[in-house]
C-alpha cells in the first residue's frame, strides 16, 4: 500500500474524504437496484455495456497509432469512442470545425458509437473561456448551432456532454472555481445547459443523447456535502438523457451508490475510469486495494451491481494512465471486458 506523507496535496480532480459508514453499509448490498421498466433512452444498449475509450483525435495519425495501440493491448476493438473538444487549447483559439473534424476522425472506424465531451474554453488555467452571461445572452448560439449541425449531418447514434465535473472546483464553470474571476454559477450552468439543450432540439437534431457528467465526488457546496453536490448542477431529467460520472482510483466504488439512488431512471456511463500511480493514497476507507484490484472490481463488479451501467470509456490518455503501465493490470482489462455483458466491435 502506497503511504501518502501528510501534507501531500490532493490531485486537482478528488474530492472531500468520504463518508465511511455509508460507504461500509453500501458494500453490505448486492444490487442496489434492479433494472427499472422504463424505456431505453438514446443510443441505450438492453442487456450490454458499450466497452469504450478516452482517446486523443487533435490529429488522424495519432489518433489512429493510439487506437490502434489500445486495440493491441486489450485484445478487443472498442464500441464506443469518446474524446475533448474545446474551444481553445493552452490559448490557442481551435479551429471553428474541430468538433466535426474530430467527429470524422472517429468516425473512421467502422461501428462505433461516439462520445464528445465539449469544454467551452480552455484546459489551462488562466487562458480563455466563454462567458455565461454572454452564452445566456445569445452570443455564442451560432457556436451551438454549428455543432448541432455537425451532428445532425453525422445522423447516427452518438452521445455528448458539455462542461464535465461542474461539482468541482477545478473547471472554470463551478460556481467555487477561485483561480481566476467566472461569471458562472450552479444557476447559471443549468441555464445555459437547457440553452444548448434547446438549440439541438430547434435545429431537428434527434440523434444525439446528452450525457451530464459530475465528477463522482465533488466539493461542498452551500447546504449540500461534497458526495451530493452535483445535485446542486443536474439540468433536470427533461434535459439529460444519461448520467455521466468520472471515477478514478482515489475513489471508493460505494461512490457508486449515491449516483444510481439519485438518478435511477438514467442510463449510467462511466465518462472517464481508470487507475493513476499515487491516487490511491487517498482512498477510503484505508486499506487501498491497489490499483489492479481498483480495476478488477470496476470491471467485475460494477456490471453486476449497478444494472443501468450501460457504457464505460476508459481513459486512455497517456503513460500514466494506460493500461499497461502494470503489467497486471493487462491481463485484467482483457478478462474484465471479454466479460459477455460488454459489446466490443468485433
Amino acid at each position: 500500500m502506497f503511504a501518502a506523507a501528510a501534507d501531500a496535496p490532493k490531485p486537482f480532480d478528488h474530492g472531500d474524504d468520504a463518508d465511511v459508514n455509508k460507504l461500509k453499509q453500501a458494500e453490505k448490498k448486492d444490487v442496489v437496484n434492479p433494472m427499472p421498466d422504463r424505456p431505453l433512452a438514446k443510443g441505450e444498449l438492453k442487456d450490454k455495456i458499450y466497452h469504450g475509450v478516452l482517446l486523443w483525435t487533435d490529429e488522424r495519425e495519432g489518433f489512429r497509432q493510439r487506437y490502434d495501440n489500445y486495440v493491441k493491448v486489450v485484445g478487443k476493438k472498442p464500441s464506443m469512442i469518446g474524446t475533448f473538444d474545446c474551444i481553445w487549447s493552452n490559448g490557442v483559439k481551435q479551429p471553428d470545425n474541430s468538433f466535426e473534424k474530430r467527429l470524422k476522425i472517429i468516425d473512421e472506424i467502422p461501428n462505433v458509437v461516439p462520445f464528445m465531451k465539449v469544454y467551452t474554453g480552455d484546459w489551462k488555467p488562466g487562458c480563455p473561456f466563454l462567458s455565461a452571461d454572454e452564452i445566456l445572452a445569445g452570443k455564442h448560439d451560432q457556436y451551438f448551432k454549428n455543432m448541432a449541425g455537425y451532428c445532425k449531418a453525422y445522423g447516427k447514434p452518438m452521445l455528448v456532454s458539455f462542461n464535465h465535473e461542474m461539482n468541482g472546483d477545478w473547471f472554470f464553470y463551478s460556481e467555487l472555481y477561485k483561480k481566476e474571476k467566472t461569471d458562472w454559477t450552479a444557476e447559471k450552468y443549468i441555464k445555459i445547459w437547457r440553452k444548448i439543450h434547446g438549440i439541438f432540439k430547434d435545429e431537428g437534431v434527434t440523434n444525439v443523447a446528452f450525457v451530464w457528467c459530475p465528477q463522482m465526488t465533488g466539493r461542498p457546496y452551500k447546504n449540500l456535502d461534497a458526495q451530493n453536490s452535483f445535485k446542486a448542477y443536474y439540468p433536470g431529467d427533461e434535459y439529460v438523457d444519461w448520467i455521466g460520472p468520472s471515477f478514478y482510483n482515489d475513489v471508493n466504488h460505494m461512490y457508486m451508490d449515491n449516483i444510481v439512488k439519485t438518478y435511477p431512471s438514467k442510463p449510467i456511463i462511466l465518462a472517464e475510469w481508470g487507475t493513476e500511480p499515487n491516487r490511491g493514497q487517498w482512498y477510503v476507507p484505508k486499506p487501498y486495494p491497489g490499483d489492479a484490484k481498483h480495476m478488477e472490481m470496476t470491471l467485475n463488479m460494477f456490471p453486476k451491481k449497478y444494472p443501468n451501467i450501460k457504457a464505460m470509456t476508459y481513459f486512455y490518455w497517456g503513460k500514466d494512465v494506460n493500461i499497461e503501465r502494470l503489467p497486471e493490470q493487462v491481463e485484467i482489462y482483457q478478462k474484465g471486458i471479454a466479460g459477455e455483458k460488454f459489446l466490443s466491435n468485433e
